[in-house]
């Protein structure tokens, strides 16, 4: 690997929004312990997954210099992040997941879902980002 892919991959996982979605995989795989083990290990595995697709889809789109392509990805890591909301939400409505953690999470996913949303704005109005 050369130098500038190694300050690539560096500077991906800089990002703030990586950054966001890798504190929420961290806690919700915490969380995930304290979880019912009827409901951990299908809310709270599949939601462990959708986040760890957004991790690496952000990576990926990072990386990606056609635009097109790069927002076919973004547009893939909003769905797995509106899932993942979903997800959360019903762990919380079957009794799996407290309130308290819920709108923690709940904030969180908000948060990154505007970063997310400005990335994807910003590469629709810009053919070269």
């Amino acid at each position: 690997m050369n130098n500038n892919t190694t300050n690539n991959v560096q500077l991906a996982h800089q990002t703030p929004l990586f950054q966001a979605v890798y504190k929420l995989y961290v806690a919700w795989h915490v969380r995930c312990e304290t979880i019912p083990k009827k409901d951990r290990f299908t809310i709270g595995q599949k939601t462990e997954s959708l986040l760890l697709d957004v991790l690496i889809l952000v990576v990926t789109a990072y990386h990606t210099k056609e635009p097109q392509r790069k927002r076919e990805i973004l547009d893939k890591a909003n769905v797995s992040l509106e899932c993942a909301k979903i997800t959360i939400r019903l762990a919380k409505d079957v009794k799996a997941l407290e309130q308290r953690w819920y709108v923690e999470y709940e904030s969180r996913l908000q948060e990154i879902g505007k970063q997310l949303g400005g990335w994807m704005r910003q590469t629709q109005n810009s053919p070269f980002k």
